[in-house]
């Protein structure tokens, strides 16, 4: 039992930084105003989702009251975590199992496969407690004092919402351990981790297809009807994930034996899967990491002789390498190109589902009477560019390989230029189609096409530099697994928050502009502004390469 409790004391560690936090904030007390600034982000960013949740599960509660199904909320919220779980933490629970960094260093230790996978999947769990909280807990608040419950409704409320992420988790390790088993090569392993992205992607945009459906800006109103009038309905949707059913029935007759019969229910479930999955990790946990890790002999004979001495520039050769690097990685890749499905998605789905898609072009000739409105798709292009988690992690990406870039025969300046065009693009291409929607819905004449996307260009260029900056101040290269290094980074939070500052001193300027100066006048000025500002900001990164390379230790 104690090298099993080491082990989840040494992966927490690692996976949160815990030591390095502790020597840079409490020890050496350096930049203090990192841990507080994120507080207060974070900490605003969740009161307000928490308020918005509130009121939906009080509308949900009240009814739910009124066909005589109060409990109605809380089989829904439990329905809602679960399934959200499990779709998207597939993704998650490959990462955390076969990509972390120290997988091959737990393998050399006398550790059961069994004891590396129960203190993976207790970390899995743990990060879910966070947005499970956002979800599950105004059910449960607004039930209980609904209900009148007492201590004994809080005891369970608390040791199902503690066990309640397994119910989900287990069955998505299990699936996660299965497909990785079978993955005979690293190629088909990157294949089955980006398949379980594009299943988020979709029900991310089923959800988006359901919302818009209904009434704009009577969506709770609609909720409440659906309910009163599919109580029974729901009641049976619950039923056929019963575990909803039985935690809701373990709630809400607490004390009772019914209450505890389906509390056992609940609990057996969830221990049987979580055995399920413990069972299928010691036999094949092991076979699933290191299958595709061998490298077969390639027999290349190369006829071109001149081929041998074909060198490519330090540039191109570098370039490549942020692309195999970006490529190869599926977690890198998946936190960045579905948002170039995604929110033109989101864009055109509204305006699908309330049949506004003639209303939305008869805007055209409002852009030809008031062209500064043209700006607001910058706006809209900058502000998708600065939540792109690509720049704000330039180089913490690299993780525990990074002092390989400090030895490769490539000056820091190359390499920094190599990753800012690179990123650049790909920050560029993700906002294309975006801005294609807004030229086809809005009929731009070729000449105001052109006009926008160089300022889209030099903005993208703008909030590149600015991310890269950012990761210079504060790189993050102790990750131990990819997605902590762009999931759960920080800096993507800070890029946001910049952008957004970027934003509003551009857009202070542009309605300045548009009292004062034509929109060709108006258009080179901004123009020229938000260039000088990204070719100083590309200059200043060029500049910082050299010293941030050398002071970098890991």
């Amino acid at each position: 039992m104690k090298p099993f409790l080491a082990l989840i004391r040494v992966i927490f560690r690692n996976y949160y930084g815990i030591s390095a936090m502790k020597q840079k904030y409490l020890v050496e007390k350096k930049e203090l105003w990192q841990p507080i600034l994120a507080v207060i982000g974070i900490g605003v960013g969740i009161a307000f989702i928490f308020s918005m949740a509130m009121l939906f599960s009080n509308a949900l509660y009240n009814a739910g009251k009124m066909i005589d199904e109060p409990g109605i909320v809380l089989v829904l919220g439990f329905l809602v975590v679960a399934f959200i779980t499990f779709i998207f933490d597939i993704g998650t629970t490959i990462s955390t199992f076969y990509f972390a960094q120290d997988n091959a260093i737990l393998a050399a230790l006398p550790l059961k496969p069994l004891q590396v996978i129960a203190a993976r999947f207790s970390l899995v769990v743990t990060n879910q407690y966070l947005s499970q909280a956002i979800i599950l807990l105004p059910p449960l608040i607004v039930f209980g004092m609904g209900e009148g419950m007492g201590l004994l409704y809080i005891i369970l409320a608390a040791l199902i919402f503690l066990l309640f992420p397994a119910l989900p988790l287990a069955p998505a390790a299990v699936i996660s351990i299965l497909l990785m088993s079978r993955a005979g090569s690293k190629r088909l392993k990157d294949i089955f981790t980006i398949l379980t992205y594009v299943l988020v992607i979709v029900f991310v945009i089923g959800i988006q297809f359901f919302m818009q459906s209904l009434p704009e800006g009577d969506e709770l109103s609609s909720i409440e009807s659906i309910i009163q009038t599919h109580g029974a309905l729901l009641t049976e949707i619950g039923q056929s994930f019963p575990p909803a059913v039985w935690v809701t029935k373990a709630l809400a007759m607490a004390g009772t034996a019914e209450g505890l019969l389906n509390l056992g229910f609940f609990l057996l479930l969830t221990g049987a899967l979580v055995a399920l999955m413990l069972y299928l990790g010691e036999k094949h946990f092991y076979r699933g990491l290191f299958s595709g890790e061998e490298v077969a002999r390639k027999h290349r004979i190369i006829n071109n002789r001149k081929s041998i001495w074909k060198a490519s520039s330090p540039f191109k050769a570098l370039v490549l390498r942020e692309h195999r690097l970006f490529i190869r990685t599926p977690v890198f890749l998946m936190n960045v190109l579905p948002v170039a499905i995604i929110v033109p998605v989101f864009a055109v789905l509204p305006l699908l589902a309330q049949k506004a898609m003639f209303e939305f072009r008869e805007l055209g000739s409002y852009l030809v009477k008031y062209p500064y409105l043209k700006l607001s798709i910058i706006a809209f292009m900058t502000f998708v560019a600065g939540t792109l988690p690509l720049s704000p992690s330039a180089f913490s990406r690299e993780g525990k390989l990074f002092p390989l870039s400090q030895l490769i025969p490539a000056s820091p300046r190359e390499q920094v230029k190599a990753k800012f065009w690179y990123i650049l693009a790909i920050n560029f291409i993700c906002t294309l189609p975006l801005f294609v929607l807004c030229i086809i819905l809005l009929r731009l004449s070729l000449s105001d096409t052109l006009m926008l996307a160089v300022l889209a260009l030099v903005t993208a260029a703008t909030v590149t530099a600015l991310g890269m900056i950012i990761d210079f101040a504060r790189p993050y290269f102790d990750w131990e697994d990819p997605q902590r290094a762009v999931k759960n980074n920080l800096n993507v939070m800070f890029i946001m928050l910049i952008t957004l500052l970027f934003m509003a001193i551009t857009g202070g300027i542009s309605v300045s502009l548009a009292l004062f100066a034509p929109w060709w006048l108006g258009y080179s000025i901004l123009l020229l502004f938000v260039t000088a500002i990204s070719v100083s900001l590309y200059l200043w990164i060029l500049t910082l390469a050299e010293k941030k390379y050398r002071q970098y230790e890991l």
